[in-house]
């Protein structure tokens, strides 16, 4: 499906445009050093499809408030 460019509901797949920019920029290039110009192109499709980053950054929040709650508890704590 990815490859034609249209999604579940017969409209541009929301990745799409991130897939068709990675395919171009593999598609210019002939030498073997492809992956590593057009990494950032992966990366942004690949992040569109599987959403590590978000979600490493949603911990990370998630973690810092934990711990800025517990700081505050214990701060207020007369014991």
């Amino acid at each position: 499906i990815m490859s034609s460019g249209f999604g579940i509901k017969g409209k541009v797949g929301r990745c799409y445009p991130f897939f068709a920019d990675y395919k171009d920029c593999m598609q210019k290039r002939e030498d073997p050093e492809t992956l590593k110009v057009c990494s950032p192109e992966r990366d942004d499709y690949f992040e569109c499809l599987h959403h590590t980053k978000e979600y490493a950054r949603v911990d990370t929040i998630i973690a810092q408030k934990k711990l800025n709650e517990k700081s505050a508890a214990e701060s207020n704590d007369p014991h």
